[in-house]
């Protein structure tokens, strides 16, 4: 069974800070592409390739946020994240994630942290 496993000591990135918007233009946040370049670079030190592994299949997400913040939601952080894995892996779309289970850990601030696992989703999880 292929198992992606990555832990990044990044601040987790709300939903709410992924754009901004200047008149009728929206753009990504200097944040944002902060969040995706330091995720990025830290899959592809690990990665061989581009490529999906998961192919076409279902996959599930299991994520522990290290939140500093208590009122941090947790569900904020589901969008930046797929959307960066999306930008990263060839043929990966967020639509085959069938099941996320999402822990929240509260730090001190400057401890924040994401830890992904993704595996291939069976019917019955």
């Amino acid at each position: 069974m292929i198992t992606l496993h990555h832990r990044f000591n990044v601040k987790p990135l709300s939903a709410n800070k992924m754009f901004g918007h200047r008149g009728k233009t929206t753009f990504k946040t200097k944040d944002y592409l902060g969040y995706q370049n330091e995720i990025r670079d830290e899959i592809r030190q690990e990665a061989e390739d581009d490529e999906w592994p998961f192919a076409s299949s279902y996959v599930k997400f299991t994520i522990t946020a290290g939140l500093s913040n208590r009122g941090a939601d947790l569900d904020n952080i589901l969008k930046p994240l797929f959307d960066t894995y999306q930008s990263i892996y060839t043929n990966f779309n967020d639509n085959k994630v069938y099941l996320i289970k999402a822990t929240k850990d509260i730090v001190k601030k400057g401890e924040e942290y994401l830890e992904v696992t993704v595996e291939e989703y069976t019917d019955g999880e």
